[in-house]
């Protein structure tokens, strides 16, 4: 069953083409994750899968709604109530965990859950505990960002995506803002999400992750996948000379 499709979907941004046609597909459970040099549409790629950018052409579908299509050269998004219903169905986790900075962290996870999903303070805050004790920060409730690692905030972050209970999450180089120990407690968390069979789609730079982790990869530079495929082809065995270049700087 696909939980995520991407066809053709091309955005500039003024002159600059970012996406040049990219189509992908996420199967429900399966692990995607993007590789590639700084600059080659990796972030571009998700920030148009999460609503963030619009594109230019191309299609979107996330579950069995369609987001975006074009048709007949004319590119048009789904209604405001279908954008919201889409919405829901996604988690996103970015690089700088982008938590509310005057918000203690059972309100960063809990705000959307009483005010979008509509749920007694109770009801958010039983979820709140639950996935804080997942992540174990079950101590972290009262606390402000400030006062956490940037591992503990990053945490809380991918708490606060699963708290919608998504169909899907999208991560934007997770551990791209932290040291290498706090790296390892981030990666513990997908590494268990993996498990538990969360469809995800992963941006990052963190190879041996992507190869143990991933059900696919894809390889993206200058806008364009260049090549694709288990873990075990595209990093141990890639063919494009253009990957190769890249894999050879790991």
């Amino acid at each position: 069953m696909k939980v995520f499709e991407m066809k053709d979907v091309k955005k500039a941004f003024g002159d600059l083409r970012v996406l040049k046609g990219i189509s992908m597909t996420v199967k429900k459970g399966e692990i995607t994750s993007i590789i590639g040099p700084s600059g080659g549409g990796k972030s571009t790629l998700l920030r148009c899968a999460t609503t963030l950018e619009t594109i230019d052409s191309g299609a979107i579908m996330i579950g069995d709604q369609t987001l975006v299509d074009t048709k007949d050269g004319k590119t048009t998004y789904c209604s405001k109530k279908g954008l919201q219903e889409i919405r829901s169905k996604f988690g996103l986790v970015f690089q700088n965990f982008n938590l509310f900075p005057h918000f203690s962290v059972r309100r960063n996870i809990t705000e959307s859950l009483v005010h979008v999903r509509k749920m007694s303070r109770d009801e958010a805050d039983a979820v709140c505990d639950r996935l804080l004790e997942k992540m174990q920060l079950s101590d972290k409730a009262d606390a402000y960002p400030c006062n956490l690692s940037g591992g503990q905030q990053q945490r809380v972050s991918i708490a606060r995506a699963l708290a919608t209970n998504p169909d899907i999450l999208f991560f934007d180089e997770p551990t791209s803002a932290l040291d290498p120990e706090l790296t390892a407690g981030v990666l513990r968390v997908i590494r268990d999400l993996a498990q538990e069979h969360m469809t995800m789609v992963i941006v990052t730079h963190e190879m041996a992750f992507a190869r143990d982790v991933s059900d696919h990869v894809i390889f993206m530079d200058d806008g364009k996948i260049v090549e694709e495929g288990k873990p075990s082809q595209v990093i141990d065995d890639p063919q494009s000379v253009r990957t190769k270049a890249f894999l050879n700087g790991f």
